[in-house]
């Protein structure tokens, strides 16, 4: 008996399903390390899994126990101290989606032509998906991103940019707003911000070096430095003599034929997406206290195909879900240039 159109719609259907299955991890892989930032918050073991919950919700430790000076006669101390707060972060969901018509299913209907409609699909789709997260990690700052905003919290969400450009505030005041439902304005809950001095070419390094160290504190250094382009390039250049410069040649990033600098023996790297503004950018992050988390039972899961009411279309959705968050803002920093 001849293959009828609704049979030939299930094998497609399954070719679909068994294929993104199959090669899901690579392809996981694949989108993960296509760009340096995603790339090195991989490799440093930012990724986190949490199976459903309300929330994303981390205990935030930010005092210190009262300690009193005694001799005798003296009174004790006593109370609880306020050391420790909850910060809570929403699911944020991504999704990319896959569509053919009867049509594309009645044409091919071989089975090479099978496979190469379904790699042609699935590609598209993780082309789509490359873009996207590249995108949300550096997305728009949003003052509604604890509550209504449907996009991630990105980079430019853990390290907002306060004020730039020429002397105006981009934002509402530091103290308004929240970060994990947590008030921006307690200063253990503030990122670091220091404005580029005039004639980069000569003071970018210094103060490079002064942002660096107040993050640190000397304690928890950044481990990881995101700029533009531009300043890539200049601290290439001019910062460092060449002989000083190390360019990473056998690391896993170097390995994926990005290029690498170091500051510090810190890795340093530039992305074309945005890092806010116009102008030119570079945050000092320290990945240890950045997380990425996912559910892994809806981590690029691929939907059933659902048919377009009164069309001959055939949809399913790839979904993600998941959320950026940092536990330490403190100490993550951004040098940032005025006009």
């Amino acid at each position: 008996m001849a293959d009828t159109l609704p049979e030939l719609t299930e094998t497609i259907d399954d070719a679909f399903l068994h294929t993104w299955y199959d090669i899901r991890k690579e392809a996981i892989d694949n989108i993960l390390d296509a760009t340096p930032v995603w790339a090195a918050l991989k490799e440093r073991g930012c990724l986190k899994t949490q199976k459903g919950g309300r929330f994303i919700e981390r205990t935030i430790k930010y005092g210190t126990k009262s300690t009193t000076e005694v001799a005798k006669g003296s009174v004790f101390s006593q109370g609880e101290d306020e050391i420790e707060t909850g910060a809570f972060w929403s699911w944020k969901y991504i999704s990319a989606h896959v569509q053919r018509s009867v049509f594309d299913d009645q044409v091919n209907s071989g089975e090479n032509a099978i496979k190469k409609l379904v790699d042609t699909k699935l590609t598209a789709a993780k082309d789509a998906l490359i873009a996207k997260l590249e995108t949300v990690l550096f997305g728009a700052y949003s003052a509604t991103a604890d509550t209504t905003d449907k996009s991630v919290q990105g980079l430019n969400e853990l390290v907002p940019n306060w004020a730039y450009g020429s002397g105006g505030s981009s934002f509402a005041v530091p103290g308004t707003l929240t970060y994990g439902k947590i008030s921006r304005g307690n200063s253990w809950w503030e990122s670091n911000y220091k404005a580029m001095t005039a004639n980069p070419e000569v003071n970018l390094l210094s103060d490079m070096k002064n942002l660096y160290n107040t993050c640190s504190k000397n304690i928890a250094s950044p481990n990881l430095i995101v700029t533009t382009q531009e300043w890539f390039e200049l601290y290439e250049d001019f910062a460092l003599e060449i002989s000083q410069i190390v360019k990473d040649e056998s690391t896993h990033l170097a390995d994926l034929g990005f290029d690498v600098l170091r500051f510090k023996g810190k890795p340093m790297v530039w992305t074309d997406s945005s890092l806010y503004s116009t102008y030119q950018q570079m945050l000092m992050l320290n990945t240890d206290f950045i997380e990425v988390v996912y559910d892994p039972q809806l981590w690029f899961a691929m939907s059933n195909w659902k048919e377009i009411p009164l069309q001959g279309e055939r949809i399913a959705h790839f979904l993600n879900a998941c959320n950026v968050i940092g536990t330490q803002p403190r100490r993550q920093g951004r040098l940032y240039e005025t006009a």
